[in-house]
């Protein structure tokens, strides 16, 4: 499962083109939330939440007592940073212009 994670994070967020390490650490935190809130077939339809909740439920002494749950705006904040990276990475195309450059019949041909 871990590896399939891995190769999400690497699909979905790592081709995104961000200029802050800060707001890397945001869209991974918010990935990891959305992901960790989803229901998965290999979980038996839970989420990895959900089975951490009961498995914790069962034997109170395996949580950690630092562990911080992220806050509620967290996803939206990560996807707004990625809305905005979408616009700097792919923008309008309609604006770009190519201009055909051909040379004059001269017999040069470029390199």
């Amino acid at each position: 499962m871990v590896e399939r994670y891995n190769d999400r994070v690497q699909r979905e967020v790592l081709g995104i083109t961000l200029y802050r390490h800060a707001d890397l650490e945001i869209v991974l935190r918010g990935f990891n939330a959305a992901y960790n809130g989803r229901r998965q077939r290999v979980l038996n339809e839970l989420s990895p939440e959900m089975v951490l909740r009961q498995r914790l439920e069962a034997d109170p002494e395996l949580a950690n007592p630092t562990y911080k749950p992220p806050s509620s705006s967290l996803i939206k904040q990560a996807l707004r940073i990625v809305e905005d990276a979408k616009e700097v990475s792919h923008p309008d195309i309609q604006a770009v212009v190519v201009h055909d450059m051909r040379l004059p019949s001269s017999g040069f041909a470029p390199d």
